[in-house]
């Protein structure tokens, strides 16, 4: 798959593509429910996934915004609610070191959910 950024032909990059999969992963979850709660189910999700911070952190600095344990509080998260499977995604991307990659992810995933 190619994206044109900026007059520039260019392949997709590391973190798009694993975004644009993590659509693909919840929308075949999405697609085994039963289809009264699909609708619903994925705005939830969204809504959730959009709660989301960016605000990085340097090593020593206090915690912020963007430090937010997502899981907290869960100890199986339950996939058929969407915002527990929401946080899970967050979590993953929480995770990646470099805020800028985990923007990539975070806005290909949006892209290929909506």
């Amino acid at each position: 798959m190619l994206f044109y950024l900026e007059g520039i032909n260019m392949k997709e990059t590391r973190g798009a593509k694993y975004g644009r999969n993590l659509a693909l992963w919840i929308d075949y979850t999405i697609e085994n429910l039963p289809e009264e709660k699909k609708k619903d189910y994925k705005v939830r999700l969204v809504k959730e996934l959009k709660n989301y911070s960016f605000e990085p952190r340097k090593k020593g600095t206090p915690k912020n915004s963007g430090c937010v344990r997502e899981l907290e509080g869960i100890v199986d998260v339950d996939i058929e609610e969407p915002e527990e499977l929401a946080k899970l995604v967050k979590e993953g991307i929480h995770l990646m070191y470099q805020k800028f990659t985990a923007k990539r992810v975070f806005d290909s995933l949006l892209k290929y959910l909506d």
